[in-house]
């Protein structure tokens, strides 16, 4: 008897693509003469145009096997074009307000900041995240058991039956005591999809309850904000002294640019700034975090020579996290 054909419900969005950046967001950097096209930026390629359509998405990106029914389903989908409506009508608000510190209601400020914890979180990037941590602990698990000669030894005759020779079991020993070797995982995994949901609403939770935002207007100068496939990213200043202890979620400054002349800030609850301006090497400053965090693209509303230049120089080629081992040996990552 032949195989009969999968159904899926006829609301479901199985098989399409899913866009990890809302285009609804990405129409706000469209360019001026056609609002559903962008210029595209990638690594060592000429800037293209291209339709909203075709970029910052992936093929069943939040498809999912329901533990209920054993079936796959896309309801995440419907759930954050949910959000996603939620948060434009947010960012239309912003466009009528003043620089500086904004007033949100609760409702307004839950909206908002629902919307940019998830879309922090729900990229291809930072999924690429989480296999890389993952890869680099269970290497370093490896590492653990590896020291312990014998047990290894023992673990791995147990493992590989007739197949196990001492010598080669020992070979191995010494390549992951090494750093040589490197534990994959595919982002693209259910568990790094449920990963970056838990991440997402533990960060809305941190900015609900320590950050405020505030509005930053391009003053002078021809150079204008970009945005990426990874549209908000999150730092501390130079001369932060926190910086020694790295860049975590609690004392960060997150920016998300919402035009090609405008950006939102996320700055901690006890900070007084008392002027905002924004020149020409402020947009370098902020341009970098967007140039530097972002995965494949950058999208501007104009074609320009010196976005490819500042992205080809300032995107970060080497692990967004390195796992240090106990043993002098750093697990060897791939560069991005």
């Amino acid at each position: 008897m032949p195989a009969q054909p999968i159904e899926y419900d006829s609301e479901d969005m199985l098989r399409t693509i899913h866009h990890f950046v809302p285009r609804s967001y990405l129409k706000r950097f469209a360019r001026p003469d056609k609002p559903f096209q962008i210029y595209t930026y990638e690594i060592d390629r000429d800037p293209y145009s291209t339709n909203i359509d075709n970029v910052a998405g992936q093929r069943d990106f939040y498809t999912y096997t329901d533990l209920k029914t054993n079936k796959e389903t896309s309801t995440l989908e419907s759930a954050f074009a949910d959000i996603d409506s939620k948060g434009v009508d947010i960012l239309k608000v912003l466009d009528d307000m003043e620089d500086g510190f904004i007033e949100l209601t609760e409702e307004q400020k839950g909206n908002l900041f629902y919307y940019i914890a998830h879309l922090h979180t729900r990229n291809l990037q930072q999924r690429k995240q989480f296999a890389e941590a993952y890869g680099q602990m269970s290497l370093v698990q490896m590492q653990f058991i590896a020291s312990e000669k014998e047990y290894f030894h023992q673990m791995a005759n147990e493992a590989h039956g007739e197949n196990y020779t001492y010598e080669k079991g020992e070979e191995a020993r010494q390549s992951i005591l090494k750093g040589e070797m490197k534990v994959n995982f595919d982002p693209m995994s259910e568990h790094f999809l449920g990963a970056t949901l838990e991440n997402a609403q533990n960060l809305y939770f941190i900015l609900m309850k320590l950050k405020r935002a505030a509005l930053l207007t391009i003053t002078s100068g021809s150079k204008r904000f970009v945005t990426s496939d990874n549209p908000v990213t999150h730092y501390l200043e130079n001369d932060d002294p926190r910086r020694g202890m790295g860049v975590g979620y609690i004392n960060a400054i997150f920016q998300l640019p919402i035009s090609p002349t405008r950006c939102l800030l996320l700055i901690d609850n006890q900070y007084e700034i008392d002027e905002f301006e924004c020149n020409e090497d402020h947009v370098d400053h902020m341009n970098y975090y967007t140039y530097r965090y972002a995965d494949r693209w950058i999208f501007s509303h104009e074609k320009s020579a010196i976005v490819s230049e500042m992205f080809n120089t300032y995107k970060a080629k080497e692990p967004m996290m390195t796992i240090s081992s106990p043993f002098g040996n750093t697990p060897k990552t791939s560069e991005r």
